[in-house]
């Protein structure tokens, strides 16, 4: 019978590690040590260092809050929780996500490991696109209209990264009313 793992372990520990040491500076012998499993454990289950970091980034962002969004009557509310959902995620898994953005050009194996990112991004133009359709926000790109709600906090989370706070904190309701003043229908 295989030896159970603890998955939550093992992919925190890739995660944390991934987002210190950047893709080459990871090393699933240190995987395996933090996650006190065999290192052989993790070539078997997952093949190789970016099927690891690929399982990994699906098992986080699947269960992220920003996985779980959706469109209701109240957009204001939405686009609120939206925000929300992201600042969560950003400070359970933002450094992973980051290291990926920035390294997955240079290591192609790492592509594969962009889908659940794309999966939760889908989404959330999904809700945009929902609030296209009832009328409360102007037609559009809805992945557009992502980018541009959340750019404030992309922008802070690159500026806090650096270990320099950013220069101004974010109020949440203030990006989305400015937002909603620049894409509600007139």
């Amino acid at each position: 019978m295989p030896k159970l793992i603890d998955t939550d372990t093992l992919f925190g520990a890739t995660l944390d590690l991934f987002a210190l040491h950047g893709y080459l500076g990871l090393t699933t012998q240190d995987v395996a040590r933090r996650a006190a499993i065999n290192e052989a454990t993790i070539y078997r289950r997952y093949g190789t260092k970016a099927g690891l970091v690929e399982a990994a980034l699906a098992h986080g962002l699947s269960s992220a809050p920003f996985a779980d969004l959706s469109a209701s009557e109240d957009m204001e509310t939405d686009l609120l929780g939206m925000l929300e959902a992201f600042q969560a995620t950003t400070r359970l898994y933002g450094g992973a996500v980051v290291t990926l953005l920035t390294e997955v050009s240079r290591h192609p194996e790492l592509r594969p490991a962009m889908a659940p990112l794309l999966v939760n991004m889908s989404r959330a133009a999904e809700v945009l696109q929902a609030h296209q359709e009832h009328g409360r926000l102007i037609p559009g790109n809805p992945w557009q209209q992502l980018m541009l709600l959340l750019s404030p906090f992309l922008a802070s989370g690159l500026w806090t990264r650096t270990g320099v706070a950013p220069p101004v904190e974010l109020d949440t309701r203030h990006v989305v009313v400015s937002f909603l003043n620049g894409h509600r229908p007139h």
